[in-house]
């Protein structure tokens, strides 16, 4: 596993810059394509697998850390549901994001948060938010509540002194899904999704991507590209920063699910008394 600290100090050295300001510029922008990365790609260390009861009139709520989707999937009667629209009629077993949230659950204020810490102080507690997700001021991340005042994963980050807290924050995701006659499902499906790791604030951190340089040359290139005339720096890098992207991507191959042959309708199973 590679370290964060170590990863801000070979980015130094290749964009040359060794400033203390320039050094929370490398953490700031690292962290920003650490995100950017993430939402390429269904990467290992972040899958999980959530069993969530659909809404057959409106959008079932998603983890709030959730990055994306990779397969939605019936247990019960072992189908496969696939991404689509909720517009037009579904021949096929069909999942969709609906509306995302567009209002935080609760707004608290004055929330303090140390470093290190798993629990908060400050604001109104109640117990409705334990299993909700919440975002600490301005920083980047959200967490979990597992218990009064207490969330998870641990908060690397710097002291934080009466700032808000938003429960289930703007822009968490909500999905749907329709069968193959036509009609909305409200039944438990087992969502399987990405989701996003812990913001990067300490050296000690490990970098969860199977492969550190693709995360280097991404912040390299973001360094880069706001600096007076290093812009040709920055464009000899991204043609290394997509091979390294690939390289990455086959370290973390997608686990597609075999499916049995179907007739030529594509319903039920194929066999030889088909005629």
């Amino acid at each position: 596993m590679i370290t964060a600290g170590y990863i801000w100090d070979s980015i130094q050295n290749l964009v040359r810059l060794h400033g203390n300001d320039d050094l929370e510029d490398i953490k700031n922008q690292c962290q920003l394509a650490y995100y950017d990365i993430w939402g390429l790609h269904p990467w290992y260390a972040g899958r999980a697998k959530s069993s969530i009861t659909f809404s057959a009139t409106a959008g079932a709520l998603l983890p709030g850390d959730l990055c994306g989707v990779e397969q939605v999937y019936d247990s019960s009667n072992d189908y496969d549901y696939y991404p689509g629209s909720e517009a037009g009629d579904h021949e096929l077993h069909t999942w969709f994001y609906t509306d995302p949230i567009t209002d935080p659950l609760a707004i608290l204020t004055n929330i303090n948060v140390e470093s290190l810490a798993t629990v908060w102080t400050g604001g109104t507690w109640s117990a409705s938010y334990i299993g909700e997700y919440v975002r600490f001021g301005q920083e980047p991340g959200v967490y979990l509540f597992t218990a009064e005042n207490t969330f998870t994963p641990r908060y690397y980050g710097p002291r934080m002194n009466l700032v808000k807290a938003m429960i289930r924050p703007a822009g968490t995701k909500k999905i749907a899904a329709y069968d193959d006659d036509n009609d909305r499902v409200g039944a438990a499906l087992d969502v399987y999704y990405w989701k996003y790791p812990a913001p990067l604030y300490d050296e000690t951190q490990d970098i969860l991507l199977p492969s550190a340089r693709v995360l280097e040359l991404a912040t390299a290139i973001r360094l880069l590209g706001e600096k007076d005339r290093r812009d040709n720096a920055a464009d000899r890098l991204r043609t290394e920063y997509y091979s390294a992207l690939e390289m990455a991507k086959a370290m973390n191959p997608r686990i597609i699910r075999a499916h049995k042959p179907v007739n030529a309708q594509g319903y039920s199973a194929f066999d030889m008394t088909h005629r």
